[in-house]
Order: structure tokens, then C-alpha cells, then sequence
């Protein structure tokens, strides 16, 4: 191997995902200020990448994943469960199901009760609008201007209005917007596409035009392998692309946009982490942080599956195939149709009792039988699947550097399940799911569950239930938490800037103090967007 010093940016950022993707862009407005931005995966040039209906394909196909995988999970009959992530420009906004949901703007609030000083639901709120343009035009939730195009869908299956009708005969209420401050009920999801096709952050934020600046470089498939320090400024970044190790220095910030999981690995890899276990490994320390790779949070989730007669729903069979032929003309004419389809067409915010602050149980519809991440097809069946999700978990786990190898997976521990009122919440939200698809509305289409096949007659059973078959909703956060430098749980300030260190910044999900209450693409893009306008605009 070869090394290569490039010329100094002023600011060096690690993960052209939903974070990175916004800093290049917004940095590199000033034509002044010299960005490199380093992502480890590809360009989008996979068509399936750009249909959203393909969710299925892509995920299944591991084409953009780093194909991540947890350790053993105790509470869960000790199975490795898979944790896809984005490996391509966009990051996981490029393989992720388009879901827009920003969370509950009290979520945010609860952030800044947590250490993150400065930050609350109404600042939330402005830069969820600065980042959007929205189908519905600008309102007193949505923008109209941001770089994000967000569409309120108009063109549903079959299977998924009688979602929605179900969840009105269970006593549940129809939700039009989910951005507004009342959204306990059910509705659809804004996604965020345009014209049919995925809008992920890269395609969002870096146009053609954003490309074009003298002062950006973008460089792919380079895989970061540590940031280099000088004493303990961060003055750059070592990469290896091609077989080469490379180094880009930075003269005023390296910026760390590589995720809950890539970023603490890179921390750690630096030497920004717990003393005890950066000597185990044999690597020098620079700041010692315990909190880099603790507070690990994730949405646990669990299926439900109901097998329906055919023509309501999206399909693997020779009926489907017959009628996607269709479906790609209307799509290529039109950008309409089922391949316009983010496939998780309803959701829904419930609350496991009466008695919770805010909904803690979302559910995610999808009108076809949806099973192991994509992978399995289920060839000539028909069916709909609902997903129930813990929104707010008080498990934590960790992620902990296997080896001082930057080749090397980390080790990924969620931790799932760690507290009895995890387990209860999991347990309503199963049962609401199997309550929700027996109602009347599907009736007339069911043909019987799949799964659970039987309804579990004790809590103990559902339990076992979701011991066997619960996976990741894909929602890491929490590794890199924003508090002040007082708190050893900390890793950043408010405004992301690495206690311990000069010149480094994490700006990702890995930030989150806690997680919001819904999918997480979102809050991460209004995340950048507020610490740039915020900390980093000249």
C-alpha cells in the first residue's frame, strides 16, 4: 500500500449520509470555504435505489448495505439479529423506506432536559421546515423552500384503506398530518420522494449544481480508518480507497457524519473513548469519554401477518408480475402507480395505557406480506403485514470496537428488552396489531394468520412470541450523546463539538440523547440543518 497527503479543506466530513449529506451542501455554500466530503459506499446508480417500491429489493439484495449484525441478544432467544445501514451516498435515507416522520416535538424538549441546552421543540420545529418542501405547500408545520421534497401520498392500495378503517372500528382516530402537535390515531406517511422517486439526502442536498462548486470534492468508496490529531486538535482524516491509504487534512474541523454505529467505531479508533477498553486494543489515547459508544438506543419491532385473498395487495406471483407491467408503464409515464409505492403506505401512534405522557407504540402498515427485511418473497401468497414498535425504550446498549482493525465489524449490542416495562409495551403493541386485523374491515379479504398463527392465550406467551421473532426497525441512535463536558456520559456539546478535543464535531444520529418518537431520517437532517444555522454559519 501507498500513502497519499491531499491538499488541507477547511472542514473534512466522514459519511455523505442524511448529516454529511447536509453539511456539504450547506458549507460549500460559501465559496470561501474549501469541504471534502469522504463516503465509504458508492455513487446511487443502482435503479433500484430510485424506485421506491423496490424498498424490498434493495434491502434483500444487501446492494448499498454495510450488512451490520448485533451480538447474541439474551432476551431474544440469544439470536444475531441483521441491522442494514446505508454503504452508498445518501446513506441510509438511499435504502430506507421514505418514511417521514419527525417525532413528537416534546421529544425535543426532553433533549434539552437531558443536557442538550438549547435545544427544544420549537427550535425542532423551524429547521423540520427550513429542510422541507412539501407537496401540500407551506403551512404552520411544513416549508416550502428546504432542499427535502416530502409527498403526502394520494394513491394507497386497497389493502391499506382498510387499514385505515379498521383502526377507526377499534376506536382509533384518522390523523391528516402527523406533524401537528396531536397525533395519537392513524393515517398515511409522508415520504420523502418526488415524482415518484426516492429523495434521499444526496439527491436532496447534493445537486448537480452543489456538485459543480470548485470548493467541494467528493470522494467515494474511501473507507475511513481514524482522524489524525495533533495533540488534540483533529487535523485531518486517514482513508483508504483503491488499495491506498490516503490522508485529507483539515485546517479548521473534522466533522463525523458516519452514524450510531460508524461514528463511535471511528472515535474509538482515534483514540476519543473509554480509556479501559482503547488500551485493550492497544490504541493511544487522546480524550478519555466513556460515553463514546454507550447510550445505544433502538425501536424494537414485531410482524404481524394476516395471508388475504389477492387484489388488494402487492405481491410476488405470476397475477403480480402481470400487473407491474403495467405498473412500470404508468410509473415511467407518470412516476405513479405501485411502483411509487414506499410499500409502508399507514401508520399509526398509540399509546400502550392511558395513562402514557405521549403515544409509545407506532405502527408501520404495509400492503404485502413483508418478512425477513425483504429477503423472503413469499412466491403466490397474498397477505398485508403490521409492524409495532417501542417508541421510547429504556434499554441501552453499546457498540465496543472488536478489534483495533478498521476492517473489523464492532461489536453491536442493543441490549434489547433490559427492563420489564419493555417487555410490556411490546406485548400491547403485538396485541393491538393482531386486534387491529381482525377487525370487520378486513374480514371479507382474510384468509388467516400467518403469524402468529394462533392467537397466544397469556402474556408469557407473547412474550415468547417476541423473544423469537422480534427484529430492529432500523433506528440506532444515542452513541455520541450531546451534555456538557461535565457529565462523563456526554461525548459532544450542544452543538456537537467532541468533549476533550479541538476541531472535531459529530453530527449524526449518534447525537441523539434519546430517541424521538417515530423514524429517524428526519430529526437527523433537521439535526444538521439546526447546527449548522446554529454553530457553523459564517
Amino acid at each position: 500500500m501507498g500513502s497519499e497527503r491531499e491538499a488541507a479543506a477547511d472542514y473534512v466530513i466522514v459519511g455523505g449520509g442524511s448529516a454529511g449529506s447536509v453539511l456539504a451542501a450547506r458549507l460549500s455554500q460559501d465559496p470561501g470555504t474549501a469541504v471534502t466530503l469522504i463516503e465509504a459506499g458508492p455513487e446511487q446508480k443502482d435503479v433500484r435505489l430510485a424506485v421506491p417500491a423496490m424498498i424490498g429489493e434493495v434491502l434483500g439484495n444487501r446492494i448499498a448495505d454495510w450488512d451490520y449484525a448485533t451480538v447474541p441478544q439474551a432476551r431474544l432467544d440469544d439470536r444475531s439479529l441483521r441491522w442494514p445501514r446505508g454503504k452508498v451516498m445518501g446513506g441510509s435515507s438511499a435504502i430506507n423506506a421514505m418514511c417521514y416522520s419527525r417525532g413528537d416535538l416534546r421529544d425535543y424538549d426532553r433533549w434539552a432536559e437531558l443536557g442538550a441546552k438549547g435545544w427544544s421543540g420549537a427550535e425542532a420545529l423551524h429547521f423540520f421546515k427550513a429542510s422541507e418542501t412539501h407537496s401540500e405547500g407551506e403551512s404552520q408545520w411544513h416549508g416550502q423552500d428546504g432542499p427535502l421534497h416530502v409527498t403526502r401520498p394520494r394513491d394507497v392500495r386497497g389493502a391499506t384503506k382498510r387499514f385505515l378503517r379498521a383502526a377507526e372500528q377499534m376506536g382509533l382516530r384518522r390523523i391528516e398530518d402527523f406533524a401537528g402537535p396531536d397525533r395519537e390515531g392513524v393515517g398515511l406517511f409522508d415520504t420523502t420522494t418526488r415524482r415518484g422517486r426516492r429523495c434521499s439526502a444526496a439527491k436532496a442536498y447534493l445537486t448537480k449544481a452543489v456538485r459543480a462548486r470548485p470548493n467541494l470534492t467528493i470522494v467515494t468508496e474511501a473507507s475511513c480508518r481514524r482522524v489524525l490529531f495533533d495533540g488534540a486538535r483533529a487535523s485531518g482524516v486517514e482513508y483508504e480507497r483503491g488499495g491506498e491509504i490516503r490522508m485529507s487534512a483539515a485546517k479548521r474541523e473534522v466533522i463525523l457524519c458516519a452514524g450510531a454505529i460508524g461514528t463511535p467505531q471511528l472515535l474509538m479508533l482515534s483514540g476519543v473513548g473509554p480509556s479501559a477498553h482503547l488500551r485493550r486494543h492497544g490504541i493511544g489515547l487522546v480524550a478519555d469519554r466513556p460515553g463514546v459508544g454507550a447510550n445505544l438506543r433502538d425501536h424494537l419491532d414485531l410482524l404481524t401477518f394476516l395471508e388475504t385473498e389477492p387484489g388488494e395487495t402487492i405481491s410476488y406471483s405470476v397475477r403480480g408480475l402481470l400487473g407491474n407491467l403495467t405498473a412500470g408503464l404508468e410509473y415511467l409515464i407518470g412516476g405513479t402507480g405501485i411502483l411509487a409505492s414506499n410499500l409502508a403506505e399507514g401508520t399509526g401512534f398509540v399509546s400502550s395505557r392511558s395513562d402514557r405522557e405521549r403515544p409509545d407504540i407506532q405502527f408501520h402498515f404495509v400492503p404485502a406480506l413483508a418478512m425477513d427485511h425483504g429477503e423472503e418473497k413469499s412466491w403466490g401468497r397474498f397477505g398485508v403485514s403490521l409492524h409495532a414498535c417501542n417508541l421510547y425504550p429504556e434499554s441501552t446498549g453499546t457498540i465496543r470496537l472488536a478489534s483495533a482493525d478498521p476492517d473489523t465489524p464492532p461489536l453491536i449490542d442493543p441490549n434489547y428488552l433490559a427492563t420489564e416495562r419493555d417487555w410490556e409495551v411490546m406485548v400491547e403493541g403485538a396485541k393491538l396489531s393482531r386486534r387491529l386485523l381482525s377487525q370487520p374491515a378486513f374480514e371479507e379479504v382474510a384468509k388467516g394468520f400467518l403469524r402468529p398463527e394462533t392467537e397466544p392465550g397469556t402474556d408469557e406467551e407473547w412474550r415468547q412470541l417476541i423473544a423469537a421473532e422480534a427484529e430492529t426497525i432500523y433506528h440506532p441512535v444515542g452513541t455520541a450523546r450531546m451534555g456538557p463536558a461535565a457529565d462523563e456520559g456526554a461525548v459532544t456539546d450542544p452543538s456537537g463539538l467532541v468533549h476533550g478535543t479541538q476541531g472535531l464535531r459529530v453530527v449524526d444520529a449518534s447525537l441523539f440523547p434519546d430517541l424521538p418518537g417515530g423514524n429517524t431520517n428526519a430529526p437527523t437532517i433537521m439535526v444538521a440543518e439546526r447546527i449548522f444555522a446554529r454553530s457553523m454559519a459564517q
